[in-house]
């Protein structure tokens, strides 16, 4: 039996010793609300890094576009190296 069976078959076993306390079930809703919530948080702020991400590709290759049309100088290695190092 594989350990996602078994940690599921746990957890049904522990709310099923809940559901004659009605405190104790409102307690349990609070938190997998909580849970939702959060899971909910994570996936939105991951659909944002993605797009911010892609954003910046976006403006990269607009940046390429304009260089190979003449339009902008773009750096050279050795400029770009030596800007960091100062």
């Amino acid at each position: 039996m594989s350990k996602t069976i078994q940690l599921q078959q746990s957890i049904l076993q522990d709310v099923a010793s809940l559901l004659d306390d009605n405190d104790a079930l409102k307690k349990l809703q609070k938190f997998l609300q909580q849970l939702k919530s959060e899971k909910t948080e994570k996936e939105e702020m991951s659909a944002n890094e993605k797009e911010e991400i892609l954003n910046d590709i976006r403006d990269g290759l607009r940046e390429v576009k304009a260089a190979r049309e003449g339009k902008i100088r773009m750096q050279t290695a050795r400029e770009f190296l030596n800007e960091i190092r100062n």
